[in-house]
């Protein structure tokens, strides 16, 4: 592990170090506000405490010590784009120490979020350790470990982790350290294991022993090997329950020894095995060849739909199911390692997942073994590749259906001026047109910027409604507003609607739901129709792959990829699959129905849900198109 003070960093401190505090006095205009949201944050409504804070921060006289507080809770509800406008109206050379600190720690987890490694720990080095709270230790070892993980180095990611362990004080918060310390581990090939156990000390070294443990025995053998790993390691933070709980898992085996050498340093998630659930492996078990950016700019999604893909192969049942080998496709040549995964015994292929890559595969020649690619690219098509994806697309046509549905014809558009904002605004302008509606008027907003007043106040002039509004020729008459918006922006833009006096039904994106309701919300985004994975929709789904089974793997994936683990399930559950889909079947996903259309592109049925005050209301299944 390597901490590092800049010159910067010292720096800043030293020129804080001179400031008066910048904290709220006593009889801050604020300070019932901050009080409340406190209360909100002990009741764990983040999300309600960050409205609060905002508000204090508009009233106060230190605003920027609010902003930070207010970013905080939102970044704990999980909401990234909150917290990212308030941090970026934040002038860190008002703030003091501790909060320069804090400052510098949710930047760093926002870029964690948006898969943005390097730049979080470029942030991070630039603290100053020695000035940090233990609390503040503990939350920057944690990031690091974070940032190490999209990287793909998973020895120093497990590293970071050990160095959280003793600043963390709740037992949860232990536990799931502790989950994540053997989590990464065992993601290590067995090269680079047994090369970490031959200079490993301390505890490092109790937990490279346990992972080879577990690795090398099979399940009868390992509860006395486990006995044996205590008595060696009695004063180690995972001795005791920890350790024995690994005797009784069940998507836990022995390890198949990898074929390659292991590549060094950061791309040493090349070549990874989830082996067979039966004692010692059966040869003749199919194995899936699991094709995906483990390191790089992409390995944020790519391990959200890793830990979907493993969740499937843990709760798969089946006697003969198949072994899992992940090859890392950051170095490029997708079609050398798609041949790789045949000449090492793949019999079914998963990935790749960016665009190019499909595109490289689907033109480099015979495709052997059928192949579940995880994207679409409109251009490229083979016989045995399948494409498999959560395009915009398809969830703007099954939007539109539910509006068809209900009988209405003529749409008022919203959506950000963004590229993805205008992408799901002209697919859904030509698929409205070509199905027979009219499109009223197209209005754009900076997503985040908190004023739409400009472009609200027009739509209702648009609508009619207004002082200065003026008739409305009936051919522009709006029925419904399509809103592409996030769920900061949504409710925003559809209460301000309503106090214009626009009061018409409201079809949107999924983007406008952050995947869990929220309590401490209000109801602006009552009677919002919008269509989504049955995996997030549908609360009262018990089984072992439900979003509520799986709420730890959940909690620990940025907000904006955990649909990538409902994807990860179906692409698993699919890819035996795949010539009953060709001959017309039908498959219910996580992630929709799913059938293959034309070219073999996967298609998938949406659920539909209403909100009812700040909960969703499943509906059911999206219109057929």
């Amino acid at each position: 592990m390597r901490i590092v003070t800049r010159v910067a960093a010292l720096a800043i401190t030293a020129a804080l170090a001179g400031c008066a505090s910048l904290k709220p006095a006593a009889n801050d205009p604020a300070a019932r506000l901050s009080a409340e949201a406190q209360t909100r944050l002990r009741a764990g409504d983040f999300s309600g405490a960050g409205q609060l804070y905002e508000k204090a921060g508009g009233i106060s006289n230190v605003p920027d010590y609010f902003r930070l507080r207010a970013a905080d809770a939102y970044l704990r509800a999980g909401d990234s784009t909150a917290s990212r406008r308030l941090l970026g109206s934040v002038d860190p050379r008002r703030l003091d120490e501790d909060d320069h600190i804090l400052y510098g720690l949710l930047n760093a987890r926002i870029d964690l979020n948006a898969g943005r490694a390097r730049e979080a720990m470029s942030k991070l080095d630039g603290l100053d350790y020695s000035q940090m709270t233990l609390a503040q230790k503990g939350h920057y070892h944690t990031l690091r470990a974070s940032a190490y993980n999209q990287m793909g180095n998973m020895v120093e990611s497990a590293r970071e982790r050990i160095a959280a362990g003793p600043l963390l004080s709740s037992p949860d918060a232990v536990q799931k350290n502790n989950e994540a310390i053997f989590d990464a581990l065992s993601r290590v090939p067995d090269a680079v294991l047994n090369q970490q156990s031959e200079a490993a000390t301390g505890v490092f070294e109790g937990w490279v022993a346990l992972a080879r443990l577990v690795r090398q025995t099979t399940p009868d053998q390992r509860a006395k090997a486990i006995a044996d790993w205590n008595a060696r390691y009695p004063n180690h933070p995972a001795h005791g329950a920890f350790a024995d709980s690994l005797a009784r898992r069940s998507d836990l085996a022995a390890a198949e020894p990898a074929s390659t050498a292991a590549p060094a340093a950061e791309t040493q998630t090349a070549v990874q095995i989830t082996p067979l659930a039966e004692p010692g492996g059966s040869r003749s078990a199919p194995i899936v060849a699991v094709l995906l950016p483990l390191s790089g700019a992409y390995a944020a999604p790519a391990e959200a739909i890793r830990t979907g893909i493993d969740a499937a192969h843990d709760a798969d049942i089946a006697q003969n199911k198949p072994a899992l080998r992940f090859y890392d496709t950051q170095a490029g040549d997708v079609p050398g390692l798609y041949r790789k995964a045949l000449a090492e015994g793949a019999t079914q292929v998963i990935g790749p997942l960016l665009k190019d890559d499909v595109a490289a595969l689907a033109t480099s020649g015979e495709l052997p073994t059928p192949v579940l690619a995880l994207n679409e690219n409109p251009g490229v098509s083979a016989a045995q590749l399948f494409q498999f994806g959560l395009t915009p697309e398809q969830e703007v046509e099954q939007v539109a259906a539910s509006a068809r549905l209900d009988n209405h014809r003529t749409a008022l558009l919203i959506a950000p001026s963004s590229a993805y904002g205008q992408r799901v605004a002209n697919h859904f302008s030509d698929y409205w047109r070509r199905t027979g509606g009219r499109i009223a008027a197209a209005k754009t907003y900076v997503a985040g910027s908190n004023d739409y007043s400009t472009v609200l106040e027009d739509v209702a002039l648009l609508v009619g409604q207004g002082a200065a509004a003026t008739p409305v020729p009936y051919e522009n008459v709006a029925d419904f507003i399509f809103l592409a918006a996030d769920e900061h922006d949504g409710r925003v833009i559809k209460p301000y609607l309503q106090s214009l006096g626009v009061n018409l039904p409201v079809y949107a994106m999924s983007s406008l739901y952050s995947g869990q309701p929220d309590p401490g919300l209000g109801r602006e985004l009552d009677g919002v129709v919008f269509c989504d994975i049955p995996w997030l929709l549908d609360e009262t789904a018990g089984d072992a792959l439900s979003e509520r089974a799986l709420e730890a793997k959940v909690a620990q994936t940025p907000p904006d990829y955990r649909k990538l683990i409902a994807m990860g399930i179906d692409a698993y559950r699919l890819a035996g699959r795949l010539d009953e889909l060709r001959s017309g079947g039908r498959f219910e996903g996580a992630t929709g129905i799913l059938t293959a259309g034309e070219g073999n592109r996967i298609r998938r049925q949406l659920s539909c849900a209403q909100f009812e005050g700040n909960t969703p209301r499943l509906i059911g299944p999206a219109p057929s198109r």
